[in-house]
């Protein structure tokens, strides 16, 4: 491309021009003027009439987005969530296998695609909303703590790794030495644990809530694994049945996946 010469203030081009060089005659000032005045309006015009038809132009397409913008364009909505439950009683060597086995495993793949709850299993007097659990009041008392930390510490994957910890060692459930060092292990304030546990109506409604939960949906074995919405797996007397996906983590993170993605996915 030819440099074209910097750009000089009219008067001095006035004066350069005025110069005889090679043979150029002598052009009158003021008609030099009127042609460079001339040539800075079609410059002008032009630069308008492009700035109009690359920048202007398409807003009158698409309002919203610039041709200059570098924002990213988002064109998918957010997935919605895999709804994952399980069903279980803290004292139960099944919640431990299913926990171990099946649902910690799985969680750590597609955390981010779960939406996941733990539900118990237990009896609700009609008569006086008197709440019992099948290994007796210890087991009624973990469940509460199990909850509490839910509830204190949404985060899934700070509250199930309590949980684990405690249901791992489920025959000490509910010792204080058990709740304390499952707490510090997980990074969890026991006192907060506490608070909930010990206030008043708190910790029992809690329960209560969650049992009706798992009464509504005619669940009575732990483990009891629902996956949006259907009966998944179930691990009950040291075995997997009624697993018609399969009962590996591959399997049930598959699912997931299928469902997370839109796929159609049938259990049997």
């Amino acid at each position: 491309m030819k440099e074209e010469a910097p750009f000089l203030p009219a008067h001095q081009n006035v004066e350069l021009e005025g110069v005889v060089k090679c043979g150029i005659t002598r052009r009158k000032p003021g008609l030099i003027v009127l042609k460079r005045a001339f040539k800075s309006l079609l410059t002008l015009l032009a630069i308008f009439l492009l700035y109009r038809w690359a920048i202007v132009r398409p807003h009158h397409c698409d309002p919203i987005v610039s041709v200059n913008s570098t924002e990213p364009i988002e064109h998918e909505r957010t997935k919605d969530k895999v709804p994952l439950e399980i069903h279980v009683m803290s004292k139960c060597p099944d919640a431990r296998d299913c926990l171990r086995e099946l649902i910690v495993p799985t969680m750590v793949n597609v955390s981010e695609k779960v939406n996941f709850t733990m539900s118990f299993i237990g009896s609700i007097d009609p008569d006086s909303d008197d709440v019992s659990c099948k290994h007796g009041p210890g087991e009624c008392l973990g469940n509460i703590i199990l909850l509490c930390a839910a509830k204190v510490y949404p985060d899934v994957k700070l509250w199930l790794g309590y949980a684990n910890c405690m249901i791992s060692d489920y025959p000490d459930i509910p010792k204080r030495d058990l709740v304390e060092s499952c707490a510090m292990e997980h990074g969890l304030d026991f006192q907060k644990l506490n608070s909930c546990i010990s206030e008043e109506g708190e910790g029992i409604d809690l329960l209560r809530a969650s049992i009706e939960r798992s009464q509504e949906y005619n669940v009575t074995r732990s483990c009891t694994v629902r996956l949006a919405g259907d009966v998944r797996c179930i691990r009950d007397g040291g075995k997997w049945y009624d697993c018609p996906g399969g009962s590996t983590v591959a399997d049930l993170v598959g699912d997931i996946n299928k469902l997370y993605n839109g796929s159609s996915t049938s259990f049997w």
